[in-house]
């Protein structure tokens, strides 16, 4: 009898060992479900190696083929108009850091001649040359056509005249007027004193007798 009790009292210790390791293993089981769903919650996604914005993208410049089609047109319409008018002058192609730019450069006697009163006779060779080309080579040709370093030594002037009145203006307060000058002069003046927190610019004016007017804030 206490042989047959002792069996009982086993298989019931036995009985119950078992059915607490089938819990705890259930629990178990149940935690690491509960940390796998977790651990994928917590993954990020990858991002496309593949993406690039319109910022990254390599900028469109113009090939060597088109680039020699403007140099050979734009020279002879050159070579053309400078004779048409007798003027003796020597034109080169200028190397230039914008690579989709044809550049020119004309040296002679009668360079002054061709520059202008403040370079107007010059921009409308530069405007004329770029017009037909265009038209010819049926695309935009950018085009720019210097005499004697002109355009340079044109940039140095403006700009150490803007600087001169506008510290005029900030010493005595009032505004100073330029004289009419053509857009790409008023841009010259306008970004040489951007950075200037005393005074402000603006263009007034209409046509070609627009002028730029520096400002006391």
């Amino acid at each position: 009898i206490k042989a047959e009790k002792t069996t009982k009292a086993e298989k019931t210790t036995k009985a119950e060992k078992t059915t607490k390791a089938e819990k705890t293993t259930k629990a178990e089981k149940k935690s690491v479900s509960k940390n796998k769903k977790a651990k994928k919650s917590d993954v990020k996604p990858k991002a496309n190696k593949n993406f690039t914005s319109k910022d990254d993208e390599p900028a469109q410049n113009e090939s060597s083929e088109n680039i020699q089609e403007v140099e050979k047109l734009s020279s002879e319409l050159l070579d053309y108009f400078l004779s048409s008018i007798g003027v003796v002058a020597d034109t080169y192609i200028r190397e230039d850091s914008n690579t989709s730019r044809v550049s020119f450069e004309i040296e002679g006697e009668d360079s002054a001649l061709l520059i202008g009163k403040r370079g107007e006779t010059l921009q409308s060779i530069q405007f004329l040359v770029r017009m037909i080309t265009s038209k010819q080579l049926g695309r935009k040709s950018n085009i720019q056509i210097d005499i004697e370093d002109y355009r340079r030594r044109r940039v140095r002037t403006l700009r150490n005249i803007a600087r001169n009145l506008a510290k005029e203006v900030v010493d005595s307060g009032e505004e100073r007027t330029l004289e009419p000058m053509s857009p790409v002069d008023r841009r010259i003046i306008h970004v040489a004193l951007s950075k200037n927190s005393q005074i402000t610019t603006e263009s007034e004016g209409k046509g070609r007798d627009r002028f730029v007017v520096i400002k006391p804030k």
